[in-house]
């Protein structure tokens, strides 16, 4: 075998690895490769023992068991490289204070989506009114929540106002329940106003949920004028307010015939 050339050995010098360093290497790797084997064990037990939740609840626990394995994994092998693991702890929180405070704005929000999503409060499509705000649900972002109004209209509400605020989510299995209120005169029959409202919400059959029947309520009585609501079950939220208008203006065309004949 013949012999190195001697302007390679400068080369060799310099590329040369020192034995220590290879063996902190090679325990580096070893904690690594250790680190994903328990954190799959880790994760598989955490998904068994909070199987019986929600499956959002389940991905973010075994999501927080594998961030917290790698952490003290990388802080174990990075301690046998030789760098102090104190000060690694410092610079750790020190760095995370600083991230906190570069992203105070967009944390809340995206914990918030977290939470609206691992406990299911609504889910793209759903019906939901926050504050005065009612809108069938187009999209859940990391920082916003976007609803499409019944008028077309896109409103971005930050997720951390809707875990702050009460949601009401109107999207029951295949229905959605309206009140049409109305106010009549108090010389009508009130047991043939109630008549009528009925057979208006009858009419209107094919757009009320399946099995369902609309009814009436008295909600307050003066001295001349008397209120009512006609509640219905409909499909489609999106209509409500297209059926409460219809549902007025088919009463008042009625009322208007009493009263020609009462006035006869």
């Amino acid at each position: 075998m013949g012999q190195i050339p001697q302007w390679i050995s400068p080369f060799l010098q310099i590329i040369q690895i020192p034995y220590e360093l290879l063996l902190k290497l090679a325990i580096v790797g070893v904690i690594l490769i250790a680190t994903l084997i328990v954190s799959r064990i880790l994760g598989s037990f955490v998904s068994k023992a909070v199987g019986k939740l929600s499956p959002n609840a389940t991905r973010q626990a075994r999501r927080i068991v594998t961030w917290l394995v790698w952490l003290i994994g990388i802080l174990i092998g990075l301690d046998q490289l030789g760098l102090e693991l104190t000060m690694l702890l410092v610079i750790l929180t020190l760095g995370g204070i600083i991230l906190v405070i570069a992203l105070r704005d967009i944390l809340p929000n995206a914990a918030s989506r977290e939470i609206i999503t691992t406990y299911n409060l609504f889910k793209i499509g759903d019906w939901i009114q926050v504050g005065k705000c009612f809108g069938r649900v187009v999209d859940i972002t990391w920082m916003v929540t976007i609803l499409m109004t019944l008028d077309n209209e896109r409103v971005h509400i930050p997720n951390s106002k809707i875990t702050k605020s009460i949601v009401i989510n109107r999207t029951a299995p295949g229905e959605t329940r309206i009140s049409v209120p109305l106010t009549v005169d108090d010389t009508l029959d009130l047991s043939e106003i109630e008549k009528i409202l009925l057979e208006i919400g009858t009419e209107l059959s094919e757009e009320l949920a399946p099995d369902s029947k609309p009814e009436v309520r008295v909600t307050n009585v003066n001295n001349c004028s008397i209120k009512l609501a006609l509640l219905l079950k409909i499909n489609n939220p999106a209509k409500g307010k297209l059926i409460a208008s219809e549902v007025r203006k088919r009463a008042k065309k009625r009322l208007d015939e009493i009263r020609r004949k009462t006035s006869r």
